[in-house]
């Protein structure tokens, strides 16, 4: 997933996406591998865990400057500043380097849409834009208001 996003990143010049979706229904827990969906509350651990090791890979396996480009030299990175990345969680596990040079934006835009409290606070967490809507527009306000002091929780500028 992370390479994919990558070498998306890389083939739009930096414009790519993620609308993150934790799903609900029991045919993408299928998809999966799973028997059936996860509880409400356990999708958002395992979306925080899957965002924690992507991160990983996204930013810390290769340093700034780890792509040389010497054509000359026939070099193409420096090995030193490359690093394997180890998650052992619960749901993911990764142990290796992040399978692509770091693209434009490393991490793509994140978007979510949780509207649940647990929903709210990993958008707040995590998303740089956030689908809402909201049946009157106080109703919004507060949705609006709740996930900004959220994120200020987590140390964003909401």
């Amino acid at each position: 997933f992370a390479r994919r996003f990558s070498t998306l990143d890389h083939l739009t010049g930096g414009r790519i996406a993620w609308n993150i979706v934790t799903g609900y229904l029991d045919s993408g827990a299928r998809g999966m591998g799973l028997d059936a969906n996860r509880a409400h509350d356990e999708r958002y651990e395992a979306a925080e865990e899957f965002l924690a090791a992507t991160y990983q890979l996204w930013e810390g396996s290769w340093e700034d400057g780890a792509v040389r480009r010497d054509r000359a030299a026939r070099i193409f990175t420096d090995p030193s500043r490359i690093h394997p990345v180890r998650h052992d969680g619960r749901h993911y596990k990764v142990d290796g380097i992040h399978l692509a040079e770091p693209s434009p934006q490393r991490t793509p835009l994140l978007y979510q849409a949780g509207t649940s409290k647990r929903g709210r606070a990993f958008a707040a967490r995590h998303a740089e834009a956030i689908f809402l809507n909201g049946q009157t527009r106080p109703i919004l306000a507060r949705a609006v208001r709740d996930i900004r002091d959220a994120a200020k929780e987590f140390g964003r500028d909401p």
